[in-house]
């Protein structure tokens, strides 16, 4: 492990600020100024800090499709992860995945796919400033937060080439100048999860803040785990181990954060942070998913009827017999399991060289190791167990120089410089039967450097244009990847003289350009032009060794890049009573990067769509009549017009010729390998979404107070196949959450209740074929209509999908000092 490297970092920045203090003058006793409180607390609250576009502005002034979640929205409604978030964001999607990739993210239907290790986000995450390229910080839990920014649309002027969908940034809070303990303990019943949180914060001396956050939890889990009895009979059937696990995730969570912040001169602020979780999970992450659509009514697998068909929280499946588990060091665990641990450090160090200049330093490390077994056949009799192993080791270091000269120009300009060390092995098996396929690992480096600048022209105070670019040079070097059949010697394929390179180039310029008018002080109109850029890379996925006998296909993927246009409105009205905010937007995407499984190698590959198009509109509105104290409404709405422009995909298990598997015929396999998407709707990106809800807050006498909230959102449907298959579509859905508070003036006491999804609405995030279901593709055969007739017929696969969480009602007792 290599956080050492990451303490190191930290202290050369502390070393560097020292350096900067003395420059700065003599120090000046500072009290620790206090962090920034939001004027309103409901979703869209209009005096939010934001610094989207590296500069401190509120939400409302940032000509920036954004939605701003604020601290008080996420305690209310016990926000733990990022994967919490999107019933307050319309067209965000996000989910688990059973492999080492973490989970999925999509904006607008823009997304990049499930279960790839070594691919970046199209929509990634941001914590404190540190760009995070891989969504397992979507398996760590956030804590302590001060607000989340979910910036819609490409950002990558100043955050780089991982956000040609958009940003999720994290921003965690920091000390405060006053002394702060909170000791907050509940429990969540529908997972019976028992949790405990505790804060504390004070300035321990004149100029230096220290804050400490931690969270623990223990559940049991809220999928339940069942082995059938054999057909008839009282017993599993022949040859099952019974489950004993009987719920999913039994999961066990550490989470501490400490944070220092020094202010030894007014012109300088030092942040220096440091997070460490360990997650612990009996039961594979397979479990996450489950068998939502059966083309048959029936399972295809043994033993299996059409209760096991259903998407409702109830999982067929058996233990695994030892000798299975004895044929990998890379399995463990009857039941399987996952043990993940997180590290980040950053910090970040800000200099007001002058009163017109401001010089900013953040630099972070993030680092990942997991090790997980999970079974993959969602039946009694399994078919697919696997092991892997993952490291994630980056760092990464920012610069930038911002100018505040009040008139009519001014100025960002910055550098930005990544290292991230990547490694992960695949071991697949087949447990019914004990026979293991080839184990397959790779290690890869990746190192990108870039630099940025925007110029910001004012020549009216009601006029802003700005105009900027970030040119981006990358570099992977994949340095093996290497198959070792069971039993056999390991054989690294890069060696091979018929495989292609084994360093891939890029260098992209996204240019950015916003005209930005105020026609009065609460009403701004704004335009943009703006690029983005993903880089290509090489497919870490499981070839099951196919690749040993083919080196010469390579495992290399295309860049995605997007450019297009937005144009928007952002108000105030009413006294300020009123937020209205619109969006519109057109983006045209080439080399589009697609997430596909592939039921015969066991794994997901990637591909590249040749072009797509996203445009719609978005709006946001909120209402906090001043009439009535403590009292807020809420709405937002999207629609969103997603489409593949140009894209020959992989064909879905069984998809016959008549079926539209009828492109790109192959001489060897001597059938049709492709199907023609072009015109569909892209994956996960419904029409028509909405959110809305409301807040109340009132006294009861002088020492109480109550609150209410309710938060609905809408969904229309979408497809969430890797194939589109006509099978995996999600019906249109609405989720309710709600909380009710009790609670002192002095906020020093609080009980609550509070509701997720109150209308247990499980919609699926994602879906793929079955493994050991369907037919073959692109063939001239008969589709089947049930199983096994017509004699001969080749039929469809079973779907597996994974759904968002069911309903869970917590009771919650929070104690502040």
């Amino acid at each position: 492990m290599k956080a050492s490297k990451a303490w190191l970092l930290a202290c050369t920045n502390l070393f560097l600020a020292g350096g900067m203090a003395l420059c700065g003058g003599p120090a000046m006793a500072q009290d620790a100024p206090a962090r920034a409180q939001p004027v309103q607390d409901d979703v869209y609250g209009s005096e939010i800090i934001v610094t989207a576009r590296r500069r401190d502005e509120t939400a409302q002034e940032a000509p920036v499709p954004m939605t701003v979640l604020s601290d008080a929205l996420l305690n209310r409604y016990g926000v733990t992860g990022i994967d919490s978030i999107a019933q307050f964001t319309p067209g965000l999607l996000t989910g688990e995945s059973s492999g080492s990739m973490g989970g999925s993210i999509s904006l607008r239907g823009i997304g990049s796919g499930e279960s790839m290790a070594f691919i970046d986000q199209a929509v990634s995450v941001n914590v404190d400033g540190v760009p995070i390229s891989s969504a397992q910080i979507m398996r760590a839990a956030q804590m302590d937060l001060q607000q989340i920014e979910v910036l819609r649309g490409p950002q990558s002027l100043f955050f780089g080439k991982n956000s040609p969908g958009g940003i999720i940034s994290v921003i965690t809070a920091d000390p405060g100048d006053t002394q702060e303990l909170m000791v907050r303990t509940g429990y969540e019943f529908k997972s019976r999860q028992k949790y405990v949180d505790m804060t504390g914060s004070a300035p321990i001396a004149e100029g230096i803040g220290l804050r400490l956050a931690t969270h623990w939890s223990k559940e049991k889990g809220y999928v339940r785990l069942v082995t059938p009895n054999a057909p008839g009979t009282d017993a599993p059937p022949p040859g099952v181990i019974p489950t004993d696990l009987h719920r999913f995730p039994k999961r066990d969570e550490i989470f501490v954060r400490g944070t220092l912040v020094l202010q030894p001169t007014d012109r300088l602020k030092v942040r220096l942070k440091g997070t460490y979780t360990d997650t612990e999970i009996i039961g594979g992450s397979s479990y996450f998913s489950d068998i939502v659509a059966c083309p048959y009514g029936v399972g295809q697998r043994p033993f299996e009827d059409a209760s096991n068909c259903k998407n409702d929280g109830v999982e067929y499946t058996a233990q695994f017999d030892p000798s299975f588990l004895a044929l990998s060091p890379y399995l463990s665990g009857v039941n399987g399991g996952r043990i993940n641990k997180q590290y980040l450090v950053t910090s970040q160090i800000d200099w007001e060289m002058t009163d017109a200049l401001k010089l900013t330093s953040v630099s972070g490390y993030y680092g990942v190791r997991e090790a997980l077994t999970s079974n993959g056949g969602y039946g009694p009799t399994s078919n697919n167990g696997f092991g892997v192993r993952f490291t994630n080791d980056q760092y990464s270091q920012e610069l930038r120089l911002a100018s505040d000269f009040g008139g009519m120009f001014d100025f960002v300009v910055g550098g930005f410089y990544e290292d991230r060390k990547l490694y992960t092995l695949t071991f697949i098996a087949v447990p019914v039967i004990n026979y293991p396929l080839p184990t397959e690992s790779t290690h890869q480096d990746q190192k990108s450097t870039s630099v940025f600048g925007q110029l910001l022209f004012n020549p009216t105070d009601q006029i802003q244009i700005t105009a900027g670019g970030r040119y981006t040079h990358e570099v992977k070097d994949l340095l093996d990847f290497t198959v070792t059949p069971y039993g056999g010697t390991p054989y690294d394929v890069t060696t091979n003289p018929l495989y292609p390179s084994t360093k891939l180039k890029f260098n992209d310029f996204s240019p950015e350009v916003t005209i930005k008018y105020k026609p009065g002080e609460d009403v701004m109109l704004f335009a943009s032009y703006k690029e983005g850029f993903k880089s290509g890379g090489f497919d870490a996925g499981f070839t099951n060794g196919a690749i040993v006998l083919d080196p010469a296909r390579g495992q290399a993927f295309d860049p995605e890049e997007v450019s297009g246009f937005e144009a928007g409105l952002k108000s105030r009205f009413a006294d300020r009573q009123v937020t209205f905010n619109l969006t519109g937007y057109w983006y045209d995407y080439k080399g589009l990067q697609v997430s596909v499984f592939d039921t015969t190698s066991r794994a997901f590959r990637l591909q590249n769509a040749a072009k797509a198009r996203i445009r719609g509109l978005e709006m946001e509105t909120s209402f906090s009549p001043h009439a009535v104290p403590g009292f807020s409404l809420h709405a937002a709405a999207a629609l969103n017009d997603s489409k593949f422009q140009d894209y020959l995909a992989d064909c879905y298990a069984g998809q016959t010729v008549s079926l539209g598997c009828n492109r790109q015929y192959d001489d060897v396999l001597m059938r049709f390998t492709a199907q023609d998407l072009s015109g569909r709707r892209l994956r996960k990106a419904p029409v028509f979404t909405a959110q809305f809800g409301g807040y109340y807050e009132f006294g009861l006498g002088d020492a109480l107070m109550m609150s209410f909230s309710a938060d609905g959102s809408y969904s229309g449907k979408y497809n969430v196949g890797t194939q589109l298959q006509p099978l995996a579509v999600q019906k249109s859905f609405v989720k309710l959450d709600a909380t009710w508070r009790m609670f002192t003036a002095d906020h020093k006491w609080e009980l609550a209740v509070i509701g997720r999804n109150l209308t247990n609405k499980r919609n699926l995030i994602n879906g793929i074929d079955r493994t050991g279901t369907g037919g073959a593709k692109g063939t001239d055969g008969v589709s089947c209509t049930a199983i096994g007739t017509p004699t001969g017929c080749v039929p469809l696969a079973d779907i597996i999908g994974t759904p968002a969480l069911p309903r869970t009602v917590a009771v919650q007792l929070t104690f502040r000092y």
